[in-house]
Formats: structure tokens, sequence, C-alpha cells
């Protein structure tokens, strides 16, 4: 249990028992769901212990959610080597949709667990696609040449990716056979993990440095419900006794609460005391007396231990609070926002990039498409917005910086525009809205390199008069 202590729960927020019962080792991997038997290597974390972490702390959820979609959906392009012609087949695989989703769910898996990886689909021997399965389920085999999927009962086992072995394995059973049919053969798995001290496959989440203070973030949203729910129970007893006049228009009720709203006023505390008044007969004088039932909270501290835990969340994940929308500055400080958030595309989201892009790049372009000359590569996050862009590349163009054709195919899309390379005006530049083909040569540009050479034995004539 979280256990919320008064006055003394902003020097130790988390008791010792909130991280027992949180306790992320392996050591709780005999539960019945959990036992994959001998055969499996055991994750040094546990990993259903990792799943309950994104539930009880939210800004732990979505900075990993936001670091992976800023990855994957930022764009990509397909890089060749010069005169070579990209295989169809490879390009309508990485400009599918779908495959960006498996990348998203690989990553957050990865970020996640510290393992994660893609099942190979085929039609025969050829390949079709990718299928990201969850880590949650997964296990490695202790002779590394299997991958085990479990849920309930129902086992499920692939065949760890290694273009050099032939080897057939059943799916059902386990086991390597050369006799087996296309209906219980075992797809191929590309398997892929961080680096770490405690386990060779399975990783190490980096966030885990932090453990405590994701669990802190947790207690202070226990706190906070606490506080809410006792909102309803008074702070204060008031009690009133004497002989109390009650008129036809003013009873005792609406003395009561006249006195509760008035109590409230003072303390700026709604709601939290209660008026108990005490009727005596004759003439005797009215008493009132307060009665203190609660401990009142320093909730300066309290805001500021809140805004140190997301300090240190933000912090392990490497996430700025600006690029969820918060900013503890303004004005002259949107320039720091915008260094931020470029520091966090190079950083944070581009080296998630460069290690998706190179384990695509060596294992399914490679092998599965055959070929080095191609390879594909996430695009930087692009925090500007579309107005601030577009006025840049309008500079550029009217200054000749950038052609015609590269101008229409960066900002036309959302216009259905595009323009080929083969197209005679894709190389055209421009200088103060001119072609400079006129700028250069006048109104006529025929026989550009003839009027070139003409301007050169000008200039050479000149120098010689001089």
């Amino acid at each position: 249990m979280v256990k919320i202590v008064t006055s003394n729960f902003l020097k130790d927020a988390v008791i010792k028992s909130v991280l027992n019962e949180y306790d992320v080792k392996s050591q709780e991997l005999s539960e019945e769901d959990m036992n994959y038997g001998d055969e499996c290597i055991d994750p040094p974390f546990n990993p259903y212990q990792l799943d309950k972490l994104r539930d009880i702390s939210g800004l732990h959820d979505i900075c990993i959610t936001v670091k992976c979609e800023d990855a994957v959906y930022s764009g990509k392009k397909i890089i060749s080597k010069e005169g070579t012609e990209i295989p169809e087949a490879l390009e309508d695989f990485l400009d599918d949709f779908q495959f960006d989703d498996e990348c998203d769910s690989f990553l957050n898996d990865l970020e996640q667990y510290g393992y994660a990886g893609f099942e190979i689909l085929r039609e025969g021997n050829e390949f079709k696609s990718v299928n990201h399965i969850p880590s949650l389920h997964l296990r490695m085999c202790r002779d590394k040449k299997r991958v085990v999927q479990k849920i309930g009962n129902q086992k499920t086992y692939f065949k760890l990716y290694d273009p050099t072995n032939t080897q057939r394995l059943n799916k059902e059973t386990g086991i390597f056979e050369y006799d087996i049919n296309n209906e219980t053969i075992a797809n191929d798995f590309l398997w892929f993990n961080t680096k770490s001290n405690e386990s060779k496959v399975y990783g190490k989440p980096k966030y885990l440095s932090e453990l405590d203070a994701i669990l802190t973030d947790n207690a202070i949203v226990e706190y906070q419900h606490s506080t809410f729910k006792a909102k309803g129970i008074p702070n204060y007893v008031i009690t009133v006794t004497g002989s109390i006049e009650e008129t036809e228009d003013y009873s005792m009720d609406d003395f009561e609460r006249d006195l509760e709203n008035e109590f409230s006023t003072v303390t700026n505390e709604p709601g939290t005391a209660l008026v108990m008044c005490v009727p005596s007969d004759g003439d005797a004088p009215v008493q009132v007396n307060v009665h203190k039932i609660g401990e009142e909270q320093n909730e300066g501290s309290f805001l500021a231990l809140a805004e140190s835990v997301a300090d240190r969340i933000y912090r392990i994940h490497g996430v700025p609070r600006e690029r969820l929308g918060e900013s503890k500055s303004t004005g002259i400080a949107s320039n720091r926002t915008e260094m931020l958030l470029k520091n966090y595309s190079k950083s944070t989201v581009g080296n998630r990039q460069k290690r998706l892009d190179n384990y695509i790049n060596k294992t399914i372009i490679k092998y599965e498409f055959a070929t080095v000359d191609h390879k594909v590569e996430h695009l930087p996050c692009n925090f500007d917005e579309e107005d601030k862009v577009l006025e840049r590349g309008i500079k550029l163009l009217q200054n000749g910086a950038m052609k015609l054709g590269e101008f229409i195919n960066r900002f036309g899309e959302s216009y259905d525009l595009h323009m080929d390379e083969s197209d005679e005006y894709y190389d055209a530049r421009f200088m103060n809205n001119q072609s400079l083909d006129v700028v250069l040569y006048g109104s006529d540009p025929k026989d550009a390199e003839g009027k070139l050479n003409k301007l050169i034995n000008d200039l050479d004539e000149d120098l010689r008069y001089e």
C-alpha cells in the first residue's frame, strides 16, 4: 500500500513498503502465468511489473509514447548508391503505414522492457512484411536459437532470425525437424535488446535508475485522491451552546449553515467545518467552541516535491517539458524552447532512429531484399510551425538557393502539387522573382554557354587594356 503520512509525508514520499511492493526483480517469476519452464532464460527484471509502471505513472507512460512516435512518424527516406534504382517491393514495404505502426510498437517495447522484436511474414519463401509481437509474453530459449511466446497455457515457438540456419522449427513443439509441413513451420523472429550487465539477451530499461521517482509520482496521485476525498471530512467541529433564538424566517439550520460558510471564508478552507448547535432553555449565554480534528498540510512543499519528481522523470527519458506543452518560462523563453526541442530531436529521438534504421538495414534490407545499395533513414523531427518553414522556403527560392522542383516537392504536397526531376523546369532557379537565366543572360536565354564565353572574353579584353 502507498501510505500517506500527513506532515511527515514531504520528508519521505514513498516508504519502503512501496518499493517492496513494486519490486521489479525476477524473484516473482514463480507465478503460473509467468513460468516458462527450464528451457527459457529468465529476464533479470520482471516484465509484468515493468508493465505496471506505465499504469501507475501517467508521466512515465506519456514520455515513452511521445519519443517513440516522434522517432517513427517524422518521416523517412530511402538512400541509394548513385545510379542504383530502388526496388519497387522495397519502396512499397517501407512506405506502408502499417510498417510505421509496427516500428512504433517495437520501440515502445524496447524502451519499456529493454528488448523487442519482429515476426517475419512470408508467402512461401517470399518476404511480405513484419509483425510486432508484444515483448511482455516473449522469452529467449537457452539455446539462443528459438523464441517462445506464452499466453495462459498456450505456447508458440519462433525461430531466431539467422539467414545461415536452414533448419525448420515446429511452432507447436519447439523441436527442429526436417520433415515438417507448412502448417506447423515456425516463422523467423528478429530479436533486438539493449546492452546491460544483467543479461546479454534482455537488456535493461534506462528509466530503472529513477524507479523511486516513478513510484513517487504514483504516490503523489494517491495523495491527491485521498486529500480530495478527505475534503468531505471536517477538519474542525464548532459547538454552539446557550440560548439561541429561532424565528419563522431564520431557523437553527440556517444559523448553522451561515456559521459554516463564515468559518470557511475566514480559514479559506471550504467545507472543512461542522457546526453543532445545542440550544438551552432560558437566558443562558451563547458559547462558541472550535475543536481541531485534522492536521494542516504544507501545500507549498508538496508542490515542490511534485515538481522535482516530474523533472527527474522528464530527465531520465530525455524528454523536455516543452515537448508536452509545458514550460516554466514565458516570453523570451521561446528561443530556449526552440533550442531544447532541437536538442531533443538530435539526441533522444535521433539516437532511437539510428538504432532502428541500423537494425532494419542490416537485417531486412540486407537479407530479405538482398541489397546493400539501399538503406532507410528516418528524418529529424521538425517542431517549427509550417508557416515559418514555408516562409523560409520562399526566401530560399527567391534568392536562387533552392530549385523550383525542390520547392514544389517539399511544400506542394498539401496542395496536391508535384514535379518530376525530368521536367525541363525542375532545375530552374530564381532571383528577385525572375528566372536566374534571365538575370544572367537577358530575356533570351538561348545559347547561354556562348553568351557566358563572350562575357569572359570581354572581361579578358578589358583587362588587357588596363
